[in-house]
């Protein structure tokens, strides 16, 4: 079940736990203030950290320069603060996926699948920081954590997915010695959602309703996924200048599952989605159905299908390429 917790409390806790020692600083794909206002301790020599996250407080003697990331989210955050990890889970996978900012070096190692990476294959790398999320590490925690400190973060524990993602970025960066890249990747996206929120109001299209959702087949049936106001989507829309249609409840990872005549109530709405090339159900299966045919934002041509890798569910980057292909879809 999904435990809401508003970002302000979040935030309150973040900034009691992390300091820096000595200075006084969601299906299965579903990853303002400064947190902890921690310094870049690189600069300063490279002294200890503390971070706080979701398994306590976590020291390290100096910033970590060799880490493991087992979700698509923090490796991202790693290229967004100029770090190559030294270890990735299905990196096949991400450049499938997540398409938004820089690729990984040729020498990052590939360690599994997020669901059972190899820990082998982690410990042979000998990372000094693992870096993972409830949802892929709650079973074998203590295991990795003997082979490495580890950091795990939970996106979907609260209400704000998308304020929570700022704040994990800052937490990374100060664990990383990277604490003012953090900040410069986040003023970048501030800066990427300014633009893009400006083009969507100078198509004329500022206020609008706006549906954000994701498709695929199981079972060879079409699953439709809407994404809520606790979403990284559903923060950015009102950052857009737009209004989320969608008000369903929420399953554990900030969407609702639905049929196609669950979309009935914002069928007034644009409607903006991300599927697969070879798994578009919007563009296949949906539309031999009479009831998609009939809703209104498919028979006003209001149905955009977004790059299929943006992902939703992102750091930095992939939330500035979001707010892109938001933009692009409604003013093209």
């Amino acid at each position: 079940m999904r435990t809401p917790r508003t970002f302000t409390t979040l935030l309150a806790a973040t900034a009691l736990a992390l300091t820096v020692a000595g200075c006084g600083s969601a299906g299965d794909e579903a990853g303002g203030k400064r947190a902890g206002d921690g310094k870049d301790t690189t600069a300063a020599g490279g002294g200890a950290v503390t971070v706080s996250h979701l398994k306590g407080s976590t020291t390290l003697d100096k910033p970590a320069s060799r880490i493991v990331a087992l979700e698509w989210t923090y490796a991202e955050d790693l290229l967004a603060l100029g770090v190559s990890p030294t270890g990735v889970a299905d990196v096949k996978g991400y450049d499938q996926w997540v398409t938004g900012g820089p690729r990984f070096a040729s020498s990052v190692k590939d360690v599994g699948t997020r669901q059972a990476p190899s820990l082998e294959t982690i410990k042979v790398l000998k990372p000094d920081l693992i870096i993972t999320s409830k949802v892929r590490s709650e079973g074998n925690y203590e295991q990795l954590n003997k082979i490495a400190p580890t950091l795990m973060f939970d996106p979907y524990s609260t209400d704000s997915e998308f304020e929570e993602m700022r704040a994990t970025l800052r937490t990374i960066g100060t664990a990383v010695g990277k604490a003012d890249a953090a900040d410069k990747a986040l003023k970048d996206l501030d800066g990427r959602i300014a633009a893009a929120k400006k083009k969507i109001a100078d198509g004329g299209k500022a206020g609008g309703e706006v549906t954000v959702a994701r498709g695929y087949t199981t079972d060879g049936a079409a699953v439709v996924e809407v994404l809520t106001d606790s979403t990284i989507p559903g923060g950015l829309l009102p950052r857009l200048g737009l209004k989320n249609a969608w008000t369903g409840k929420t399953d554990a990872y900030g969407m609702s599952k639905v049929d196609v005549e669950g979309l009935k109530p914002v069928e007034k709405s644009s409607f903006v989605y991300v599927a697969a090339k070879d798994d578009d159900v919007f563009a296949t299966s949906l539309p031999k159905n009479a009831l998609w045919k009939n809703l209104d934002f498919t028979k006003g041509d209001r149905v955009h299908g977004l790059d299929p890798g943006t992902w939703f569910f992102g750091g930095p980057f992939s939330t500035a390429q979001a707010a892109d292909e938001i933009a692009g879809a409604l003013t093209s």
